[in-house]
């Protein structure tokens, strides 16, 4: 495929949102539509080149190692809200292609929009031969339909090429003209259409693809309409007027459908969601309730993993193979390991490893990580804290700016007092650590291995490894665990003695000295 630019038109200023945030601008399944629009385009000019890609030729060469070059250069026609429309795309182009942000400083139309965009096209040392037009607010057009677009346009040697749809309301399109032998000899604007142009159900759904140097060359014949504006629309007739090429492609008219106000934003929104869950059914995951799950467009999901009903999966959120989430579990932005659990919970910025658990209604806020095996319970939260491999939280704690051990057991209520009103401090608990029910632990305090607080301890300082503290605030009871060398800490010394051989009020949990 020729070297394909890419202009995408996002300068209106969609009044009909009623809204201050620009019209691109506004999500669909959790990416702003001007960056569904790039994506798709790049998706289009710069393909994966795939084991049975027809377009990989029959030179006998192995095409499924074949490295696609860059596409673009990207060009978003912006208007007077440019850096608000920046700030919404979390996308950047393919490795050695460029966007560029160009401003349309007066709304002229299509035709002018992309007239201004001509010096982002021809800026390198070497110019597009295609150039691709495209809406920034159509978040639903997939990037193997703009390819197939982009195809045809080679394959007819067009001129132009540009989508069509079919549709019993054609609206506010454009619509298509053709002769008795089915050619194109025009588009009308629907607001200058006759009664009869009207009733054309074909439509033009405003895609284009332009021989670059014919694009360039007549963009300077557009002259303005009534109401001052350069119809792109224009090109089509100047083209069949000099007897140039004129391709279209018919498709679906979701693909193109054009997002104006709150109530097509929800529509776009109801079908993207249909497409991402059909998509990750297809490939190995059990959606028990389509119609009660969200899943935005950058989650990713492992085989045999189950989504029970009334679940969000929003953001960067990986989640591995054979896993349960919910039901009514909403995960942002995290990594979740194979074979986890997250039951009726909430997980923010959060990793949970292999094998970890939480809920029903507990909470990993930003900075936790459970290690494999971590088990959180009924009402527990974790901030900014390891929790270690094999540790049980069964229910109603607090841990935060922690580290936990592995195989160590937090009671209930137990939570670490990490922020005295000025600064947060870190709380260590070592392994194989006993925290008895309703145990304050105030930071910064290290627990050392094989401790054990009793119920209601508050821990105001460092507790040595295979100590028992009871008390308010707690201090040590006597020694209750052996603690072999390679599990001593800084917080003391080996001891002897074992749990076994000690009286029931010396035990973990007791709660008199």
């Amino acid at each position: 495929m020729r070297p394909v630019g890419v202009i995408i038109l996002a300068a209106g200023k969609g009044t009909r949102m009623r809204s201050r945030l620009p019209k691109v601008a506004h999500s669909v399944a959790g990416r702003a539509m001007l960056e569904h629009a790039l994506r798709a385009a790049a998706g289009a000019v710069t393909p994966a080149v795939s084991q049975d890609d027809p377009s990989a030729g029959d030179d006998g060469s192995d095409h499924r190692h074949r490295q696609p070059s860059p596409g673009g250069p990207f060009a978003v026609v912006v208007g007077h809200e440019a850096e608000a429309v920046r700030a919404a795309v979390r996308w950047e182009p393919p490795r050695g292609s460029l966007i560029y942000y160009v401003i349309q400083e007066q709304q002229l139309g299509t035709g002018h929009a992309v007239r201004i965009a001509q010096e982002a096209m021809t800026a390198g040392a070497s110019s597009p031969e295609t150039i691709l037009v495209t809406y920034g607010d159509t978040p639903l057009t997939r990037p193997e339909t703009l390819r197939r677009l982009l195809l045809e346009h080679e394959r007819a040697a067009a001129t132009l090429t540009f989508l069509t749809g079919l549709t019993n309301e054609p609206g506010e399109y454009g619509r298509v003209l053709r002769d008795g032998a089915g050619r194109v000899t025009g588009i009308v604007e629907a607001r200058h259409a006759t009664p009869e142009q009207a009733a054309i159900r074909e439509v033009n759904s405003g895609v284009y693809a332009f021989d670059a140097a014919w694009l360039w060359s007549r963009l300077n014949l557009l002259t303005p309409h009534p109401n001052g504006e350069y119809y792109l629309t224009d090109l089509a007739d100047i083209a069949v007027a000099e007897g140039q090429t004129v391709a279209t492609l018919n498709v679906a008219m979701e693909e193109t459908m054009g997002v104006n106000d709150r109530v097509a934003l929800a529509e776009a929104e109801r079908i993207m969601r249909q497409r991402i869950l059909r998509e990750h059914m297809l490939g190995g995951v059990t959606i028990e309730d389509p119609a009660t799950t969200y899943i935005e467009a950058s989650v990713t999901i492992g085989q045999d993993t189950v989504i029970r009903p009334g679940c969000a999966l929003r953001g960067a959120t990986t989640i591995g193979a054979g896993c349960e989430i919910g039901p009514q579990s909403v995960i942002r932005d995290s990594q979740i390991g194979d074979e986890c659990q997250v039951y009726a919970s909430w997980v923010e910025e959060a990793v949970m490893e292999r094998g970890s658990r939480i809920g029903p209604m507990s909470h990993l806020r930003a900075g936790a990580r459970l290690m494999p095996g971590a088990f959180l319970g009924n009402f527990a939260e974790v901030k900014n804290s390891v929790i270690g491999e094999g540790v049980d939280m069964h229910h109603f704690s607090y841990i935060g700016d922690a580290t936990v051990g592995a195989h160590t057991n937090i009671g209930a209520g137990a939570i670490t007092m990490n922020y005295d009103g000025q600064r947060k401090s870190h709380t260590e608990i070592g392994e194989r650590v006993f925290i008895g029910c309703d145990t304050l632990l105030r930071a910064p305090v290290t627990v050392g291995n094989g401790a054990s607080t009793g119920g209601g301890a508050v821990v105001t300082r460092d507790v040595p490894p295979g100590a028992l503290v009871v008390g308010m605030p707690a201090r040590m009871a006597r020694r209750v665990r052996s603690v072999r060398p390679d599990q001593a800490n800084d917080a003391g010394e080996e001891t002897g003695g074992d749990q076994a051989d000690k009286p029931p009020s010396a035990r973990p949990g007791a709660e008199r000295e």
